[in-house]
């Protein structure tokens, strides 16, 4: 449990919750904010602080200045223990998600142009990176309007896409959010709108209070919220929570235990300007782990290969015979032979780089899986009891054999059918969901394995297509149906509590439904791995986005 005031302690799913964090300036949301972070610190959980104010740099020392505070690595900023680069967003990207390293990226340096660059780097490959490694962790997002702006330029309009995504389908994968601003009337409605828990402070403007109006109008049990926003003391406000807390409460926050390094300053007090105790980080390790970091990035990166390819073929370039008659043939041999190497090792390279990726991600589906299970509060996987099968067997795509499918096993064909039926590609999970094979049979690797050494499917990527020559080799295939016949065709490919989940959505749509509404409608328990692991399998068939049905396939139906 996460204490936040006397009064109160909040669920450790926090962390993976949606927040928004609402005030005028003084109001107390950075300390609120902070908090949070030592109380997830204390229990255990990741987090990272992407700080475009340089405030957050305090957190390394108590709140006296005098003694030590938390030993979180602090990079970028005036106070920071490590420099940051504009380009290095992916990069800590991978750090945060490969070493597991809870830390604050103070971005107060950068012009506009590089902030943009390196927080749309950063949310980018941590969302791609989590999506294969779900985990509880929380990112909290100081001035969330320089990130989710209502007015989008065009040079912003990545990153802001990039945060977007992460507010809706964050939560799906443990990724939670904070969203922390001064200025509501300016955040994005869109990504307002999406969050789940609304922390709102003192707020006398009337545009802000209009904006914080929009999000309340929705939950009519807070209708008495806005009038109240002006009378609130500092460090005081109202938690409204539906579906995480469950009801609406006014709270006063403890202040934060570690030094408030963005407290603004009082005229005729003293303030000490820096903390004389920083908390002890092991620098070398830090550095250590970003250098092996920076190496695995390098050998899985295709330009790096690529340069290493010019390079060898600028140091043959420039071989010279010294005595042209005889050298030649010399050098002839030895460029043969160089070359005959550099391909060789150029097929390996890509061969081994198609096993990784298969196996990478096999693994990271089990982890997903697994992680959503405990998640849910399931069983252990060696306690976990294998339900019941479904009463009537899903369908596997029937394909049509042809003399040039002949030579194909029923795996084969049964894969190739569904690439066929889905020429935009379809990603292993998706496979295997669609023709009825587990993810983690060989039967799967095997059948893609020997498509692709046919030359009937892609190589590499995340998702896998089937090549002209495939399509040609398989022959006729009934093509999916369209209008009411596809979301039956759907329905029956789906077990029991995914096809009334489906029907949930696609009744709702174009709105979304949260988890508590689903469960309403479906008879589901909120908290059962049932629904959990059913709302996994239509997300990842791609027919529920983040809480809503595909808009793809609403538009295939013809609604």
């Amino acid at each position: 449990m996460l204490t936040i005031s006397p009064d109160l302690q909040l669920d450790d799913q926090i962390v993976t919750e949606t927040i928004a964090m609402l005030a005028k300036r003084g109001g107390g949301k950075s300390n609120a904010a902070v908090l949070l972070a030592e109380q997830m610190t204390d229990a255990g959980y990741q987090w990272v602080a992407i700080d475009p104010k340089g405030d957050w740099w305090g957190i390394r020392s108590a709140a006296d200045g005098e003694h030590p505070g938390l030993p979180i690595p602090v990079f970028g900023g005036l106070h920071g223990d490590i420099p940051l680069q504009p380009a290095a967003g992916a990069l800590m990207a991978q750090l945060v998600i490969d070493r597991g390293i809870t830390c604050v990226l103070d971005v107060s340096e950068f012009s506009k142009a590089e902030q943009i660059r390196f927080v749309t780097d950063f949310a980018e490959t941590l969302f791609k990176l989590i999506r294969h490694a779900p985990r509880a962790m929380h990112v909290f997002l100081e001035e969330a309007e320089e990130f989710l702006p209502q007015r989008v330029e065009a040079r912003a309009a990545r990153m802001v896409g990039a945060y977007s995504k992460i507010s809706k389908q964050g939560r799906t994968f443990g990724l939670g959010v904070t969203l922390i601003t001064q200025r509501s009337a300016s955040l994005n409605k869109d990504a307002l709108s999406q969050t789940d828990t609304l922390v709102v402070f003192r707020t006398p403007s009337p545009h802000d209070r209009k904006a914080i109006a929009g999000w309340l109008e929705h939950h009519e049990e807070a209708s008495d919220v806005a009038a109240s926003l002006s009378e609130l003391e500092p460090g005081e406000s109202w938690i409204i929570s539906p579906g995480f807390l469950g009801r609406i409460v006014r709270v006063r926050w403890n202040r934060r235990r570690t030094f408030d390094s963005g407290a603004t300053p009082v005229a005729g007090a003293r303030r000490r300007s820096a903390p004389v105790s920083l908390a002890d980080i092991d620098l070398d390790e830090v550095a250590a782990l970003m250098a092996e970091t920076i190496e695995a990035a390098k050998a899985d990166d295709p330009r790096e290969l690529r340069a290493r390819i010019r390079q060898l073929e600028q140091q043959l370039a420039e071989r010279q015979p010294a005595e042209p008659v005889v050298e030649v043939r010399e050098v002839h041999l030895l460029d043969e032979d160089l070359v005959a190497r550099v391909e060789v090792s150029i097929d390996q390279l890509r061969t081994r780089g198609e096993e990784c990726i298969e196996a990478a991600d096999g693994l990271a589906e089990n982890i997903r899986i697994a992680r959503t299970v405990v998640r849910a509060g399931a069983p252990a996987p060696e306690a976990v009891v294998a339900p019941a099968p479904p009463q009537r067997p899903t369908p596997r795509p029937k394909p049509t054999t042809t003399a040039a499918a002949g030579d194909l096993g029923k795996a084969e064909k049964v894969v190739l059918t569904v690439l066929v039926q889905h020429p935009e590609g379809r990603t292993k999970t998706q496979i295997a969901l669609l023709s009825g094979y587990s993810i983690k049979s060989s039967g799967l690797s095997n059948a893609l394995g020997r498509l692709r050494s046919l030359g009937y499917a892609t190589k590499g990527g995340t998702t896998t297509q089937a090549t002209p020559a495939g399509i040609a080799a398989l022959g006729d295939v009934e093509p999916l149906p369209t209008g009411h016949e596809l979301l039956e065709h759907w329905r029956s490919q789906l077990g029991k509590a995914e096809k009334a989940c489906l029907d949930a959505f696609v009744d709702a749509w174009p709105h979304e439904l949260d988890k508590p509404t689903v469960a309403d409608r479906t008879g589901y328990s909120s908290s059962s791995s049932g629904l959990s692991n059913a709302l996994g399998r239509l997300r990842s068939l791609e027919l529920v986005d983040g809480w809503k049905a595909s808009d793809d396939l609403m538009a295939s139906i013809g609604r």
